[in-house]
């Protein structure tokens, strides 16, 4: 029997060694792709920032000089990719050279983050391996806006229940990036938070409003006939295309097969009707076991356009439960971008893995009477 055990004990040793193993790799698989990202930016002309930021950089350098007849000029320069509001965070990049915009945007980003996973009291141990985890870091060596939308994400859904109007204001700011924030709603009326609904609909309109005034009335115009159009062609371009290759969507993996425009759309409808549906289950239950971790999940199944840079809070989150959903999708996330360069993105299964993963472990919870993060507190 001693003999047993000591196997036993032998076994799960070398079982923990080969988690961290796998987890370490993976995590230099994904840190190898990043290197060369940042290394593009040095060039003999001088620093470039990456294109996005680029873009959001010109565009409020543009309006900034040209206020309220601007708008069609800006956007021949560069296609308004996000809606108005979000020249707020870009616009003050235009006061600075590329350089320290970079480092600027990076500093901000994981700033926001870390005040984020504070406020809900998740611990330093947690905050770390969110920073570090493949999708943040492929969000900072590409100066994408992942991190922020994922800092207000995680007030909106991780202070609902105890703060919610702050929360609603984190929420109506995710109009800089809406896509991500398409089930909030459905939390808000699921858990009857009308305070927090009607707090995060006041600041998505007052933000609206108020970037029509500050940069022109017509940005909107130019914003909703090319911008739209923009990640219309981005989505329905052949597969594969050098942006299609880091999403994460129903949409992108049906695509990847080699489905139509048309097919593949109906597809991430239906996944959004079911995310819908499964997130107005969970938020009826205050008391719901990994509410919060399922939510992330869902959030980023409900919407065609999301990418790997944009699950930080996702990651981080997970990495407070800790487990075999948080090993999971470290190392998913860690070699992602290698599976879907040499073959499909089936980031939309590994992603329904975790979700079968967090389900799993609810019951256990249930089952035990545990409820690990069921309203976003460590």
């Amino acid at each position: 029997m001693r003999m047993e055990e000591a196997g036993a004990a032998r076994w799960k040793h070398w079982g923990r060694a080969l988690v961290w193993l796998a987890c370490g790799v993976s995590w230099f698989a994904a840190f190898g792709i990043d290197i060369p990202l940042i290394r593009g930016y040095f060039r003999p002309s001088g620093f470039r920032l990456a294109a996005d930021l680029a873009c959001f950089r010109d565009n409020g350098a543009y309006l900034g000089r040209h206020v309220l007849t601007a708008a069609q000029s800006a956007a021949e320069i560069c296609t308004y990719k996000y809606p108005p509001p979000f020249l707020f965070l870009a616009t003050p990049l235009s006061w600075f050279k590329p350089e320290a915009d970079f480092v600027l945007w990076s500093m901000v980003s994981a700033i926001s983050l870390v005040c984020a996973a504070r406020m809900l009291g998740l611990s330093w141990r947690a905050v770390f391996l969110g920073i570090a985890a493949p999708p943040t870091m492929l969000c900072l060596s590409i100066g994408e806006s992942g991190i922020i939308v994922s800092a207000l994400l995680l007030v909106a859904l991780g202070w609902a229940d105890v703060a919610p109007v702050a929360a609603g204001i984190a929420a109506g700011a995710m109009i800089v990036k809406p896509q991500l924030g398409l089930l909030l709603p459905v939390c808000y009326i699921a858990s009857r938070n009308w305070r927090a609904f009607l707090t995060a609909a006041v600041t998505a309109g007052f933000l609206c409003v108020l970037a029509g005034v500050v940069f022109g009335h017509s940005v909107w115009l130019y914003y909703l006939h090319e911008g739209i159009e923009a990640t219309h062609d981005t989505l329905a371009a052949p597969w594969p295309q050098l942006d299609q290759h880091i999403m994460v969507t129903p949409y992108i993996f049906m695509h990847s097969l080699g489905a139509r425009f048309s097919l593949a759309s109906a597809a991430q409808f239906v996944a959004t009707i079911l995310a819908s549906l499964a997130v107005w289950k969970l938020w009826r239950n205050p008391s719901t076991p990994s509410r919060l971790p399922m939510t992330l999940c869902l959030a980023a199944l409900a919407t065609p356009f999301a990418c790997l840079y944009d699950l930080s809070a996702l990651v981080l989150i997970l990495a407070v439960q800790g487990g075999m959903p948080f090993v999971w999708f470290w190392i998913f996330s860690g070699f992602y971008l290698f599976v879907s360069v040499f073959s499909v993105a089936p980031a939309a299964l590994g992603l329904a893995l975790l979700l079968w993963m967090l389900w799993r472990e609810r019951g256990e919870s249930e089952h035990r009477g545990a409820y690990p993060l069921s309203n976003g507190f460590a």
